[in-house]
């Protein structure tokens, strides 16, 4: 066999798999501007009231970001730097402020050892951008951990006291937990500090060592990195194993089984809101033009987030280069509404479940927080509806009107 004939196979060997693989992925058409409007009662029921206990000084702001650990549901308002911990039932279990330990400190939780870690800058330094790379570069000097302090609550002592610990590695580089002994990193930065040009946008790690890269971009003056901080993301499904992948200025959807990654959607967006080519190969030429560009194109796609899917509809959002829309894909007749044209309706007592931002996913179910003067009004004006049994005894109590109240639903299937 002759060489061009050894170098034809090898080239059908690299397509076949590659063509094949693209066949698998469905186009979702999104028409940003396209206003059709459909009743929430269509999308949406299993709906249940989890009213909160109320406590006296204890508020929550309905801007407050929601998370379940394995006892708790989470509340945070990362304003007040301040956590409330609820039963899975509604119970008042605690409150933790950490305002005290310095403005720098964010919360995120660690499943893995069911605790609330705060990590934050070390008040006796001031980092620059700069700094903060060269320290993430040489991570595993142990001189660079007294840039940072590091504070965590165990949440299987109710006491929920908040306690110092040393930074490690994965606190400096924002590892994330993914299944078993693995771990990934998505942050995406170029700079001229990097020694090696290559990088990978998503890396895998079995706790600290590389296993694998992907998605590989140009660490030093790749166009679409320049001046700014990107991050992949990773939406989890109800199965530890199975998760959906985006990327930054990427249209693809992909899935995650294990450490196997496959394009399983590409959204096709109107000319008007795609990344022109230019975008791609051109570098901006300092920081100032890009944040201009971002300013002027405020309809661009940026990325796709949070993504939900089963038999019926996948929702996802998309953010725009200046603003972030909520979607639903109906499976069925293959259409896509923005989730602000879906009015809530008198059958789910007119609240508005399905909103842009503001619900969590846990499992198959969404959790929604909301506050009583939306039920009290209803209940009010609508004398002949009857109260659900898990809002009689809440309603009966005559709560004041911001008291909380998490309302959990599910897509219907």
């Amino acid at each position: 066999m002759n060489v061009r004939h050894c170098c034809f196979l090898m080239v059908c060997c690299c397509l076949i798999p590659a063509l094949s693989g693209s066949a698998q992925v469905q186009k979702i058409y999104v028409k940003p501007k396209e206003a059709g409007i459909e009743k929430q009662s269509k999308f949406v029921d299993s709906i249940r009231f989890i009213p909160l206990e109320i406590k006296k000084d204890i508020e929550i702001p309905s801007f407050s970001s929601d998370e379940f650990t394995r006892n708790y549901m989470m509340f945070s308002d990362p304003e007040d730097k301040v956590i409330v911990l609820y039963s899975k039932a509604g119970a008042f279990a605690g409150k933790i402020s950490y305002k005290k330990i310095g403005d720098s400190f964010e919360s995120s939780y660690d499943e893995v050892n069911d605790r609330i870690v705060f990590f934050g800058d070390n008040n006796n330094y001031a980092l620059t951008p700069r700094d903060r790379l060269k320290i993430l570069l040489n991570r595993n000097d142990p001189r660079n951990l007294k840039y940072f302090r590091k504070y965590e609550v165990d949440l299987s002592d109710n006491s929920f006291t908040l306690r110092k610990n040393a930074p490690d590695e994965k606190d400096l580089t924002h590892a994330m937990h993914l299944y078993d002994d693995i771990w990934y990193k998505g942050d995406i930065t170029t700079s001229s500090l990097f020694k090696d040009s290559l990088g990978h946008e998503f890396r895998l790690y079995r706790n600290d060592r590389f296993l694998k890269g992907y998605f590989a971009y140009h660490h030093i003056s790749e166009p679409r990195f320049l001046y700014t901080d990107e991050e992949v993301n990773i939406t989890r499904t109800g199965d530890p194993f199975v998760n959906f992948l985006t990327r930054p200025f990427c249209d693809t959807v992909y899935k995650m089984f294990r450490d196997s990654l496959f394009p399983v959607y590409r959204l096709v967006l109107p000319l008007e809101n795609s990344l022109p080519a230019s975008f791609f190969i051109k570098p901006f030429k300092n920081k100032a033009e890009r944040e201009n560009y971002t300013r002027n194109n405020g309809w661009i796609f940026h990325q796709v987030y949070n993504i939900y899917e089963n038999d019926r509809f996948i929702t996802f959002d998309i953010e725009y280069l200046t603003r972030l829309e909520s979607y639903i894909y109906q499976k069925e007749s293959k259409t896509v509404l923005n989730i602000k044209n879906i009015k809530p309706d008198s059958s789910q007592y007119n609240l508005k479940l399905l909103a842009n931002n503001g619900s969590q996913l846990q499992g198959d179910h969404f959790y929604r927080l909301l506050h009583a003067e939306d039920l009290l009004s209803f209940f009010e004006a609508n004398k002949n509806i009857p109260i659900p049994d898990d809002l009689k005894d809440f309603l009966a109590g005559k709560p004041d009107a911001e008291a909380p109240v998490v309302i959990e639903y599910k897509l219907k299937n």
